[in-house]
């Protein structure tokens, strides 16, 4: 019997079970293949909400501790299958006695110093202000009206998309609301993957149960000839800018995978709009769904890298038919984000802030990415190899001189600065023509630690000219 040996305040009550049930796998009180309590009986067994175990166990499934048979319920996984379906990620690993990076050349970090904390902090002193009882409530599952009415006015003016406040799901990030996605698609619906792959994405569908077919992307992202005459399946991709290797699908290619999806049973694609927000030499391309006129398109998106990644909202933008198992299937939880946030974030995106903090942003990491690029070109020469420098937060980069993935990542570390491996984004072996890339983010860096960390990657690559 799971139970809940203490509730510590301050910690949400899904993550406390979240980690009661992780400590009970791990001590051997609940076995490898054992099945757990529906989700309605350990709610009531617990005195908590159903969306709040789903909650929990939904990241439990994330991380690889349970796994959700369909019309079974949630099982534990094996030690072993734990072990092989968690491996540590390259980039986090240190070897012994490894000394801390000076300069960390990550992908998921945003730049600190032009965040605008004084409108956020007036915004959430305003909310505080008034007097809403509502602030108090419950939100409802779909999240609260009014950011879900400021999203849709965004998304329509930004990116084309075409959707009102009811169609629009907030979530707390973009793992949940793909566990949600995953919910209200059919139990057979296979999940096609553009290849290299947004890993958690990879590992959400896989452990939810669903069968995943790996594309190989080309230089125009996905293509469709794989996809041929499947049915019932949905189709993940990232056509504005693919991560990592930062390709952007031309709009030929945009309006053959919708006439694909069209002419099939129960086809969708899944668009994740990632880092659509910043393009540096070139405007972006109209969202996929902005051109989808028959219901198609699931549309993804959240303020991760345009506002903070701390700021865990994310929505969905879901067709008719979707929409209505959504409901279907949701009609008696609560949106796991918190109502203040999100009327903080409305009232950010209302007021005109969000478009001016956007347009600023641009115009910083432009400038980031320029100095990066010319850095590295005067640090290597001709012989660098570069990719994915139009938008984004990151670069793919290449020396030129012959060392591995691995070699790079060593010997970089040894001078202070860590960069990061691509290959944990491949589904199979990583191809040749991408051997010998690794990862530079930018975003999170200023222009002196820039400068500082391509001087030591030169010391560290062997190119001291």
């Amino acid at each position: 019997m799971i139970t809940l040996e203490h509730k510590t305040p301050g910690h949400p009550l899904y993550w406390q079970i979240y980690e009661q049930i992780k400590r009970d796998i791990h001590g051997g009180v609940l076995a490898a293949e054992e099945k757990l309590p529906s989700k309605r009986k350990l709610a009531a067994s617990l005195g908590v909400s159903v969306t709040t175990v789903d909650a929990a166990y939904a990241q439990l499934v994330s991380e690889g501790f349970l796994s959700a048979r369909p019309q079974r319920g949630f099982f534990v996984c094996p030690l072993e299958e734990l072990k092989k379906s968690q491996p540590r990620p390259a980039e986090t690993e240190k070897a012994p006695g490894e000394k801390k990076a000076e300069v960390d050349f990550s992908s998921g970090a945003v730049d600190p110093e032009h965040f605008p904390y004084n409108t956020w902090r007036r915004l959430l002193k305003n909310t505080f202000n008034e007097y809403d009882e509502g602030l108090l409530r419950r939100t409802p599952p779909q999240g609260d009206w009014e950011l879900r009415r400021a999203i849709a006015a965004y998304l329509y003016d930004a990116r084309g998309v075409h959707c009102t406040a009811d169609s629009i799901i907030i979530g707390a990030g973009a793992e949940h609301l793909l566990q949600v996605l995953s919910y209200i698609l059919e139990n057979s619906c296979t999940i096609a993957m553009e290849n290299p792959v947004y890993n958690r994405a990879y590992q959400i569908f896989q452990r939810m149960g669903h069968g995943v077919l790996p594309v190989d992307i080309d230089g125009a992202g996905m293509p469709v000839e794989p996809l041929a005459d499947k049915q019932n399946i949905a189709v993940y991709v990232t056509p504005s800018h693919q991560f990592p290797l930062g390709v952007s699908m031309p709009i030929s290619r945009r309006i053959k995978l919708l006439r694909w999806a069209e002419a099939g049973k129960n086809r969708y694609i899944i668009e994740d709009d990632y880092d659509s927000e910043f393009r540096y030499l070139t405007r972006p391309l109209p969202s996929l769904q902005s051109i989808d006129d028959g219901g198609k398109v699931i549309y993804l998106g959240t303020f991760t890298k345009s506002i903070a990644p701390s700021l865990r909202i994310g929505f969905l933008v879901l067709p008719p038919a979707l929409l209505s198992a959504y409901k279907e299937e949701y009609a008696g939880f609560g949106s796991l984000v918190s109502r203040l946030e999100q009327r903080v974030l409305c009232e950010f995106i209302r007021g005109g802030h969000f478009e001016r903090h956007l347009n600023k942003m641009r115009t910083v990491y432009r400038g980031k990415r320029a100095l990066l690029e010319r850095a590295l070109r005067e640090a290597f020469g001709p012989s660098l190899g570069m990719q994915g420098e139009n938008a984004g937060h990151h670069l793919l980069v290449s020396p030129g001189n012959g060392m591995s993935e691995s070699e790079l990542c060593a010997a970089a570390m040894k001078q202070g600065v860590r960069v990061y491996p691509i290959s944990p984004y491949f589904i199979r072996e990583i191809p040749a023509e991408h051997r010998g890339q690794v990862l530079l983010g930018y975003g999170g860096l200023s222009g002196e630690e820039i400068e500082k960390g391509v001087a030591l990657l030169k010391k560290a690559w062997g190119m001291q000219r």
